[in-house]
């Protein structure tokens, strides 16, 4: 009879195995490590929703195909809160976004989805559409974070000419605020992998390039089609 427990469960195990790891995350989406989302939410703590979509973004990061940066705004100071965290560059690049993807914003929460998408980032099930509609083959472009510059490697997509490669700098994990007024006066907000510094490495036009590059808490670098706010075409991350 043990036997034959041990063997009932080893069975359920291979069966249920698989959905646990499409699971996770929250989403019924199969995992593609080898070419990871690049998931850019743009956060402000005097945005009321905000804090359902900092707590996805917490959530979605246990996934291995997930690079999780969140940049804090200060597009809401008006209402009378100015975000501890945001700095003006950040707002400029969620504008410089909106600007490639023809959008009228920016509005907060948003979330770019690695250059080619965006999406308010509140609704598990609106992200896993998003992620239905992904480029599952691997990067075209390499991306090594070495330890005091990075390598780009690979080729540009065919009509592409140019590319940007940026470093975006987190604090890794979370980060933990209670504002003092607004919409989330006296809530707790979490940021996953809060943004502090980002900055543009250059261009890169194919073939093997080295930029220089201190990274001493977290970064990410990527590789964008045609500029700083471009589809993503190679990425990597150094916790």
């Amino acid at each position: 009879m043990k036997s034959a427990s041990r063997i009932l469960c080893a069975l359920f195990a291979l069966l249920v195995a698989p959905a646990a790891l499409a699971q996770r995350g929250g989403m019924n989406v199969p995992e593609h490590a080898s070419r990871p989302v690049v998931m850019e939410l743009f956060s402000s703590q005097g945005c009321g929703n905000c804090p359902a979509a900092n707590q996805n973004i917490v959530l979605l990061a246990e996934r291995s195909d997930v690079i999780a940066l969140t940049y804090p705004v200060g597009i809401w100071d008006y209402l009378g809160w100015d975000d501890t965290f945001a700095k003006p560059e950040f707002t400029e690049r969620q504008k410089r976004y909106n600007r490639v993807l023809k959008y009228r914003g920016p509005y907060t929460p948003q979330v770019v989805y690695s250059g080619r998408l965006h999406g308010p980032g509140t609704d598990i099930k609106d992200i896993e559409e998003a992620f239905g509609r992904r480029d599952i083959s691997p990067y075209p472009v390499t991306v090594a974070i070495g330890s005091d510059g990075v390598s780009i490697a690979g080729s540009l997509p065919t009509g592409v000419t140019k590319a940007g490669v940026v470093a975006v700098h987190f604090r890794p994990g979370l980060t933990k605020v209670t504002p003092g007024a607004g919409a989330n006066k006296g809530k707790s907000m979490s940021y996953f992998n809060l943004v502090t510094k980002f900055e543009a490495l250059g261009e890169w036009s194919g073939g093997s390039k080295r930029y220089a590059l201190s990274c001493p808490t977290g970064c990410v670098v990527m590789v964008q089609k045609d500029g700083m706010e471009g589809m993503v075409i190679g990425a990597a991350q150094k916790k």
